[in-house]
């Protein structure tokens, strides 16, 4: 889903979308990884943004599909063509999988991927194992209810 941070940028795909590369303005990991602990602890559905200069990808995460959205992010308002729109039947348990994944892949890479030398590298990295450690439990505590002919209770 996410690809290893080079030089502060990372590349987003889902199956059935397009490739979007973001940029570093975003801090994906820790940002993404808030959104989706919020997202299984209430079971529901949340959104994940990043950057692309100049447009802004969000992605809606609902319990069995995501919805992409490429918008312009200029000062003015959205005209024909400014908008792009996707959707991967990927669930948000699935997402949430691909996350920990990822992340926990690239951990160092991640760590740095907004380093401005202002932040300490190996505390940033204990918080986001924390984060990492959080998000695998509620992946294992939610897991019955993706199962099929589930519903949220």
């Amino acid at each position: 889903m996410l690809s290893k941070p080079l030089y502060g940028w990372t590349d987003f795909q889902l199956e059935g979308t397009s490739v979007y590369g973001l940029s570093y303005l975003d801090d994906i990991a820790f940002e993404w990884m808030d959104q989706a602990i919020r997202g299984l602890e209430t079971l529901r559905p949340f959104c994940v943004a990043g950057f692309l200069e100049p447009h802004r990808m969000l992605c809606t995460v609902s319990y069995w599909n995501c919805h992409i959205v490429v918008e312009y992010d200029g000062r003015r308002p959205l005209k024909e063509g400014d908008l792009v729109n996707e959707y991967s039947h990927t669930s948000m348990l699935e997402f949430c999988k691909f996350l920990y994944e990822d992340v926990s892949r690239y951990i160092d890479e991640w760590a740095s991927f907004v380093d401005y030398c202002e932040e300490d590298l190996e505390e940033k990295k204990r918080r986001l194992r924390q984060k990492l450690q959080r998000l695998k439990e509620l992946i294992a505590e939610k897991e019955e209810n993706f199962g099929e002919n589930r519903c949220f209770l």
